[in-house]
């Protein structure tokens, strides 16, 4: 008859750990759907880069190449640059020997010309001559001059256009750089986001295989305790109950802040709703969870979702459920008094130390909160 009690306060009103569970399943699949999208992103980002950094190696590769050119054209203006002076500096010297020439023979005009060999006439047409190759000179330096001082402008904006190009060279260095840099941090993100991604799947399917297990229990339950449920009617709580007429004012098993109240409850990002049969407390590690009252413990081990659970039957109609907790000191049969421990705190669904707590009146749940000072 206590299994078929036990069973009949499980199922009263449902379980409560099959609702976890599959709450914890809905927000595992919305998680991996997030993953998916934010895998899906990166690898488009990635892309991106990818054609971004082959662009900068095509104009890294073009910087390269007009470089080259520049330099071939600064070295064929520095040989012509090179070529021209030389050729100026020769004509200059050539002038510089005619006008020491025509200075030494200025005499020759006067009286002595008319005695010379071939007379005044020869004298007149060398220097004619002289004068013709002396204005050709000049005319000769001018525009070598004048080519020289152009080809050194133009190759001071080659110089310039080098400098600019050398300028841009290292920026395109600092952008490849940059966008390697990036291409990595993305593939060690779309590398981070898909172990994630593989963890929520393995997660998402343990979870749904721990629903169908903690289903399959449930529906056995109710199979064993079929024949036994129909003539079975749990008791109702009376007058002289000692927890019913402790409302506000019942000890609770453990102090600490209460994370999940009785009821329904709607997730805060995913939008979906769960319900709770009882509460769940955050407490300190490993803290004494005791009974609320005096009963006989109904159960004491290990329940599906729920980890180490007691069920305390206070023999009026009420029992109280302790649930998550991380070891026992009672076992099933055991009668306990109000305020004995039943074992300490464990771990929550979302890691924290604690407990979780139920009442239940005739079978079905009640807000705890309304019974505990």
């Amino acid at each position: 008859m206590p299994h078929a009690i036990l069973t009949a306060i499980l199922l009263a009103s449902g379980n409560p750990g099959l609702d976890s569970l599959g709450a914890r399943l809905e927000d595992t699949r919305i998680r991996a759907a997030e993953l998916e999208a934010q895998h899906a992103a990166v690898s488009d980002i990635l892309v991106a880069i990818h054609e971004n950094l082959l662009a900068a190696r095509a104009f890294y590769a073009g910087l390269e190449q007009q470089e080259a050119l520049l330099l071939g054209d600064l070295e064929v203006i520095d040989s012509r640059c090179a070529a021209g002076e030389s050729l100026q500096t020769a004509l200059s010297s050539s002038l510089s020997e005619y006008l020491v020439y025509v200075y030494s023979h200025r005499s020759l005009l006067g009286s002595e010309a008319l005695f010379c060999r071939g007379g005044l006439s020869r004298v007149l047409r060398r220097e004619a001559y002289l004068e013709f190759l002396a204005r050709r000179a000049a005319e000769e330096q001018i525009r070598i001059g004048m080519e020289t001082d152009s080809l050194s402008r133009y190759r001071d904006s080659l110089r310039l256009a080098q400098t600019e190009i050398a300028s841009l060279r290292r920026q395109m260095d600092e952008i490849q750089e940059r966008i390697v840099s990036e291409e990595g941090r993305q593939a060690m993100l779309r590398l981070q986001l898909g172990s994630e991604l593989a963890r929520a799947r393995d997660s998402s399917a343990a979870l749904e295989l721990e629903r169908e297990r903690v289903s399959s229990l449930v529906s056995d339950l109710r199979a064993a305790s079929s024949t036994v449920s129909a003539t079975l009617s749990l008791v109702q709580p009376s007058a002289e109950s000692v927890i019913g007429n402790s409302a506000g004012s019942l000890p609770w098993p453990a102090g600490g802040e209460v994370v999940r109240r009785f009821g329904l409850e709607v997730h805060p990002v995913y939008g979906t709703e769960t319900t709770s049969n009882g509460i769940s407390v955050a407490t300190p590690p490993a803290c004494d969870v005791n009974a609320v009252s005096g009963g006989m413990v109904l159960y004491a081990r290990e329940f599906p979702s729920l980890g180490r659970m007691v069920i305390v039957d206070h023999l009026d109609g009420y029992y109280t459920i302790y649930a998550d907790l991380g070891d026992l000191d009672v076992e099933c049969g055991d009668s306990v008094d109000g305020g004995q421990r039943l074992g300490r705190a464990g771990s929550l669904s979302d890691g924290r130390a604690g407990y979780y707590f139920e009442i239940r009146a005739g079978g079905q749940p009640v807000d705890p909160e309304g019974y505990l000072q």
